[in-house]
């Protein structure tokens, strides 16, 4: 009776271990790009062709890189490129897709309503760091994910938005 109640104990805290550790693919389940974050995708390509550069093509290994670190951002409860354990945000996405050069823009605002996708543009456009990250030739691939919830208690719109060369 002892060692049933035992190994139904083990049973049990594995099984709860199994279900509160969210896993890089259960935290990331939404790999699909919606329609507000395919309005960002092209008015970043549109700011692209503006100045003479090729379109970025979507990539859904870097959605699912920028889709956890937006989940990790509400989590978490913080609004950085680190992840919450510190790690940089190059090694965070390589986990995801491999690729010789990186960038990454984030953006929140308070909810995702109609337009956010071009103010969240016009916001990286009009930061010269950010700027520089979607007018560089070197990248030819994103990932973009937005997700809501709450940072600090206040209602948040997190999006993620992660560039690489083609290799």
């Amino acid at each position: 009776m002892r060692t049933v109640a035992s190994v139904m104990l083990a049973s049990g805290c594995l099984l709860a271990a199994l279900f509160t550790v969210p896993t890089i693919a259960a935290a990331s389940g939404k790999a699909r790009v919606d329609g507000r974050e395919r309005a960002m995708v092209r008015g970043i390509n549109n700011q692209r062709a503006r100045h003479g550069l090729a379109s970025v093509r979507i990539s859904s290994r870097l959605a699912h890189a920028a889709d956890y670190h937006s989940w990790e951002m509400l989590h978490a409860d913080y609004f950085d490129h680190a992840s919450r354990n510190g790690e940089s945000f190059d090694r965070r996405v390589r986990r995801f897709a491999n690729h010789r050069a990186l960038g990454e823009t984030l953006a929140m605002l308070g909810g995702c309503k109609r337009g956010s996708a071009r103010q969240i543009v016009r916001m990286w456009m009009d930061s010269p760091g950010h700027r520089a990250i979607l007018l560089s030739g070197k990248f030819q691939r994103i990932g973009l994910a937005k997700r809501t919830g709450s940072l600090n208690g206040n209602p948040a719109c997190v999006v993620t938005a992660d560039f690489a060369s083609r290799k």
